[in-house]
């Protein structure tokens, strides 16, 4: 019987190192790291405030549990439920509004108050102690709180962790941090540059549901500082609002708050950069429908250039906005003033075919009224016409009556100038200044 006693007992202490290797009692058996250290008062070194301060703070966090949460309480009841969470926020800078990542940076204090009854105390008279602050390496428990449109973020630490935990008599907990965040922002320019965006910082807790954790607004709910407007280049901040974002998900029903950020344009900048250069592009484009339509060499580079400069600063413009859908007003602007632009270059080019036409058909009159002149002269030598005035030519009457039916027609005066065009053949005893003389006469 003993010898079996004894197997049985050798049994389990195999099976018991096997499973159970030697780390595990260390991991178990391992006391929990003291949180702070008892000292007796010592009343030439130490404040006796301060000193009361830890005191109360060892005996509150001998026993406590950080990772379970309060009892709670349900709101104007008495029996337990989830903890109330009030929430308020400071909002230092909203910088950075990015239209092509649609995104913003802001800089706020984050604060949070709630009740944990294993935190209440009793007030000392003597040291006047009706708060404590809680160090950095004495933890507690705290709401973990997420912000739902959070790209990126982080603490201030310099030169201190910018936080502070501060605990009440009753055991109510005051949680206040220093955060910047890059959230997103689901932006609409439709109108732009002359558009208003809604931008929300949305924020819940992450594991505990509605059963565990109720977030309210207190009754501050949101501040601005007063310099947070001027950090912002292009905007200015129409309104301020905090709302409600309860949300039911796969995991559970999960409450959560809602600040309504409104961020207004300032058009006066495009006004400048943008509006006004693009107008006068318009108008230097106009310029060329005084400039003769002959002079190829001035119309044309000044309609190119105007063009060429719209297209650029419609390029310098939309690099700065992501690619959309839908056509945005400054698109439509711009759309226009390149239409503007570019039917000048059209027009100079319908005017330059309309003149080449009719010059072709001033020409084709021209050759006609040298043809009919020469069959009304016929083989007439006249001489020359600086011995003989023109008003002394004697014409037959029946060939006076047909050079008078040509007066209307016009006569290319140009060909004494322009020694390359083709000139009219003259009739042997015919000069240049007896062609002047008889086009003079038929005017």
């Amino acid at each position: 019987m003993f010898i079996l006693i004894i197997k049985q007992f050798l049994i389990i202490f195999i099976l018991s190192i096997l499973l159970f290797p030697p780390s595990f009692y260390s991991i178990v058996t391992r006391k929990r790291k003291l949180i702070c250290k008892r000292t007796p008062f010592n009343r030439k070194t130490t404040n006796y405030k301060a000193w009361r301060e830890q005191m109360t703070i060892c005996e509150l966090l001998e026993n406590y549990d950080p990772a379970v949460r309060p009892l709670g309480q349900i709101p104007n009841a008495e029996r337990r439920g989830p903890v109330i969470v009030t929430t308020s926020l400071f909002v230092n800078s909203i910088s950075a509004v990015s239209e092509r990542n649609m995104e913003y940076v802001v800089q706020f204090r984050f604060k949070q108050q709630w009740l944990d009854e294993r935190l209440a105390f009793k007030m000392s008279e003597a040291a006047d102690l009706q708060q404590i602050n809680l160090a950095r390496d004495q933890p507690i428990w705290i709401p973990d709180s997420f912000f739902q449109n959070e790209r990126s973020g982080h603490y201030h630490m310099l030169d201190q962790e910018n936080r502070f935990v501060q605990v009440d008599v009753d055991g109510r907990v005051t949680y206040n941090r220093r955060l910047t965040l890059t959230l997103a922002c689901n932006m609409n320019l439709l109108r732009y540059p002359m558009d208003v965006q809604l931008c929300l910082i949305d924020f819940a807790s992450y594991a505990y549901t509605k059963n565990d954790i109720i977030y309210q607004w207190d009754n501050v709910g949101i501040e601005i500082s007063d310099t947070a407007n001027g950090a912002l280049p292009n905007f200015e901040i129409a309104s301020l609002d905090n709302d409600t974002c309860d949300s039911d998900t796969n995991t559970g029903s999960y409450s959560c708050l809602r600040v309504r950020l409104t961020l207004r344009r300032v058009f006066s900048f495009f006004l400048l950069q943008l509006y006004i250069p693009s107008a006068m592009l318009v108008g230097v484009s106009w310029v060329s429908y005084w400039i003769d339509w002959k002079s190829t060499a001035a119309r044309v580079p000044l309609a190119i250039v105007t063009l060429l400069t719209m297209i650029t600063q419609s390029h310098a413009i939309n690099s700065n906005l992501p690619p959309v859908s839908y056509a945005k007003s400054i698109d439509i602007w711009i759309g226009g003033c390149v239409v503007f632009i570019f039917a000048s270059l059209i027009e100079y080019a319908i005017v330059n075919y309309m003149g080449i036409l009719e010059e072709h058909k001033q020409m084709r009159k021209i050759t006609m009224n040298r043809t009919r002149l020469s069959n009304v002269l016929g083989d007439q030598v006249i001489p020359n016409f600086d011995e003989q005035p023109i008003k002394n030519l004697n014409f037959p009457n029946e060939k006076r009556s047909l050079l008078r039916k040509q007066r209307k027609m016009q006569v290319d005066l140009r060909f004494e100038d322009q020694e390359d065009e083709q000139t009219m053949e003259l009739k042997p005893g015919w000069t240049m200044q007896a062609e002047l003389a008889i086009a003079i006469y038929l005017l």
